[in-house]
């Protein structure tokens, strides 16, 4: 009977291990904005996840500005959630099969093309 029981975990154990892992957003990434008034432009992007919900900072030469939206089937929506509807930036892009986030975002200086990776871990010791 223990035999079986052991058997039985081992199966679930070695299936749960075998699904693929859902993708993920959660984590601190670095942008470059093109084609903005000031050129190509870094910036930061720190987010969060739970479930479909993304929420987060947006580090920008302006400030930073807190975002939420959602992740789903790959693709990132969000937006700033501060100001009137005019003063709001939307974010929108595609996680690629390389791991980086690609797309556009609209704000009250125009619309403009960014791409964003993964920052490096630092070793804060």
């Amino acid at each position: 009977m223990k035999n079986s029981i052991l058997g039985a975990l081992v199966m679930i154990a070695a299936l749960v291990t075998a699904l693929p892992m859902a993708p993920a957003v959660a984590g601190t990434w670095t942008m470059t904005v093109e084609g903005s008034p000031h050129g190509s432009v870094t910036m930061g992007l720190t987010l969060k996840q739970d479930g479909t919900r993304v929420t987060g900072t947006f580090n920008s030469p302006h400030g930073d500005m807190a975002v939420e939206g959602e992740f789903a089937d790959g693709h990132l929506k969000m937006a700033t959630s501060a100001g009137s509807e005019d003063e709001k930036i939307l974010f929108d892009a595609k996680l690629t099969d390389g791991g980086t986030l690609t797309g556009y975002l609209s704000s009250p200086m125009g619309d403009m093309s960014w791409t964003a990776s993964r920052a490096a871990a630092r070793d804060d010791k």
